[in-house]
């Protein structure tokens, strides 16, 4: 079978059930395998996802930040190597953490999204760049800049303003006219908030239905996080850094570098299947999106989706194995069937060896299961059950791909309860 016909197979398989939200890009050797929009740009309006639908990218931002850094430095205009506080004068600390601390996430400095009142509050507000500096710049560091890795959106928000006092322009002036433009990617931007984007999805979040996600104002999060694109114009990216477009060879290779861990500047550098990848997450207020480039064997998988829960980091590694021809499963079709011992099951259940509570519970005569995800926010997802017999009966979740399977014993009664999360790790789960 042909490598297209067994991705489209792959795809077709959890598309059917609804598992696939935004838009996917499968490139090899530069020829475009798989180019496809899944589910609903704008649930108001009943738009679809197609291939130039535009999403923000969350931290995928951050390798456009990165190379606008070293563009700066290719034209002498910093230095990688310089003190942050060079360009920032009054900035505490600011002779102790380079330009390159900051690029690699080894700076020291607080992440502004770890705050405690963050998620509920601060992101909701609107803030300029200087503000959003002034709230982190006085907390202590987390450790000697350059020894450790530590994520940190702060380090980010530092390097925009070196960015706009260097160039003497806006960010996102900067990465239109000297990244964007040049390379012909006219769908990508800085999102913030104000201005109408066309063609830019909305996103969502899930509570027994797709709902609104948690607004974010995005007058703030620029170079950390505040960028929209296309898969499109992301593979024109992926291209560009691999012919070495828009900055010089040996600069590119120093940004793909990882410096602690495996952290280089703006991407990861890891490996799957004992093949090297560079790749980078984001997400952001019911966006998420992954971006994985095995540079060796000239493969590109770029995943876009407008619904938070969607596993897309799970779903982009899936899709890599059946690129490199590995087995990799699919769900079986959500066919629902009869199931009238609702009432057995409910409940809350526990799993094995961890503090996750999950939540059987009817409503309207249909059973869900309440599970927390990610950062711990719980979601809501119908069970739909497929098959039922005296031995056990299996469920699937709406939405995304879980399973809960109840195994019985000989007289009837429930004797195990396996949880199949939408990364395929099995639980066995214990009811309270």
């Amino acid at each position: 079978m042909l490598l297209e016909e067994r991705l489209n197979n792959w795809v077709d398989s959890y598309n059917r059930n609804g598992y696939l939200n935004g838009t996917l890009l499968i490139a090899s050797n530069e020829n475009i395998l798989l180019n496809r929009g899944f589910g609903t740009a704008n649930w108001e309006h009943s738009v679809p996802n197609v291939p130039t639908t535009k999403f923000r990218i969350g931290s995928l931002t951050k390798a456009f930040t990165a190379m606008a850094i070293f563009q700066l430095h290719e034209k002498q205009k910093l230095n990688i190597d310089d003190y942050v506080g060079k360009y920032l004068h009054d900035y505490p600390n600011g002779q102790q953490i380079t330009i390159y601390h900051c690029l690699t996430n080894s700076s020291g400095i607080p992440n502004y999204t770890n705050a405690p009142d963050f998620w509920f509050r601060t992101m909701r507000l609107p803030s300029t760049l200087d503000q959003l500096i002034d709230s982190f710049k006085e907390k202590e560091l987390e450790f000697e800049p350059g020894s450790k890795f530590g994520y940190s959106n702060s380090a980010y928000a530092l390097l925009t303003a070196i960015i706009e006092k260097v160039s003497d322009m806006s960010y996102a002036d900067y990465i239109q006219q000297h990244i964007c433009h040049p390379l012909g990617m006219y769908h990508t931007g800085c999102d913030d908030g104000i201005k109408v984007v066309t063609g830019l999805a909305s996103g969502y979040s899930f509570w027994e239905e797709p709902i609104h996600s948690a607004y974010a104002d995005m007058s703030f999060p620029l170079g950390s996080y505040g960028l929209y694109s296309t898969t499109e114009d992301l593979f024109t990216w992926d291209k560009a850094l691999k012919s070495f477009k828009i900055l010089h060879k040996e600069l590119t290779e120093k940004m793909l570098t990882p410096n602690i861990g495996s952290y280089a500047c703006g991407w990861m550098v890891s490996e799957l299947m004992e093949k090297k990848y560079v790749h980078h997450f984001g997400d952001i207020s019911g966006f998420s999106s992954d971006f994985l480039r095995f540079v060796d064997d000239q493969v590109t998988i770029i995943f876009l989706s407008n619904m938070n829960v969607s596993p897309v980091m799970h779903l982009s590694r899936e899709i890599a194995k059946i690129v490199f021809n590995k087995n990799v499963s699919s769900p079986a079709p959500a066919v629902p069937i009869s199931f009238t011992k609702k009432e057995s099951i409910v409940g809350k259940y526990v799993i094995e060896n961890g503090d996750k509570v999950l939540i059987l519970s009817i409503k309207n005569e249909e059973l869900y299961l309440t599970v927390p995800k990610m950062y711990g926010a719980l979601y809501k997802f119908k069970l739909i059950p497929i098959s039922h017999d005296s031995v056990k009966t299996a469920f699937l979740t709406e939405m995304i791909y879980e399973r809960l399977i109840f195994y019985y014993s000989l007289s009837g009664e429930i004797e195990r309860v396996q949880y199949v999360d939408c990364y395929e790790k099995a639980n066995m789960l214990y009811k309270q």
